[in-house]
């Protein structure tokens, strides 16, 4: 029997309508062994190993039917590169918490993504309580900026959505936005502390 093919309108559109739809593109996407062998390289390639990749693989694909059920996938990139695009920023995001921590807004709570309880839930509303009193002290483009960073859009995404002259332009307003948000924490200690729970 042939595999069944889906085309990333039919995925994006099961996805939203949920039911058995949704888990047949679920299944299918699990066995894309190219799209899998490609991240799992990438993973070992920055300080992971293969089980790292398997992990974020695993997660890549929890993060990206929750974005399309949010509305947050724009289908500007195939289904596959958007995932690729989410495990790369989760990989990279965890290096850095392991490595030199960085404030990277809420997406340290994406890596729990797999244990989602009440409880974790509720915390991670709190956090997004917080993060949104923070960066509501940012401007508007900032907000946007930062925003569509956190859903993994590359350089040059942002600045064709956002306008700027070039992916480097993008990225020099970036790093602004993200210093003006670490002044923003560094005088409201109040908040900080809510964030590490």
């Amino acid at each position: 029997m042939n595999e069944v093919k889906f085309t990333d309108t039919e995925i994006v559109e099961a996805i939203k309508s949920g039911g058995r739809g949704r888990q047949d593109v679920i299944r299918f996407l699990y066995k894309q062994q190219d799209l899998k062998g490609k991240i799992i390289q990438f993973v070992q390639r920055n300080s992971g190993n293969f089980q790292d990749g398997q992990d974020m693989f695993h997660e890549g694909i929890i993060v990206m039917d929750r974005n399309i059920r949010q509305d947050k996938f724009k289908m500007e990139s195939s289904v596959n590169g958007y995932i690729f695009s989410i495990c790369r920023f989760l990989w990279m995001n965890q290096i850095r918490k392991q490595g030199k921590m960085t404030l990277t807004e809420d997406n340290s709570r994406l890596d729990d993504v797999e244990e989602t309880t009440p409880e974790t839930q509720l915390f991670d509303e709190e956090q997004k309580t917080v993060l949104r009193k923070l960066l509501s002290n940012l401007g508007e483009r900032c907000q946007k900026i930062l925003e569509l960073w956190k859903l993994s859009y590359s350089m040059d995404e942002i600045a064709k959505e956002l306008n700027f002259s070039s992916p480097a332009m993008a990225r020099k307003n970036k790093y602004r936005c993200q210093k003006s948000l670490m002044d923003i924490v560094g005088k409201n200690p109040e908040l900080v502390a809510g964030l590490r729970g």
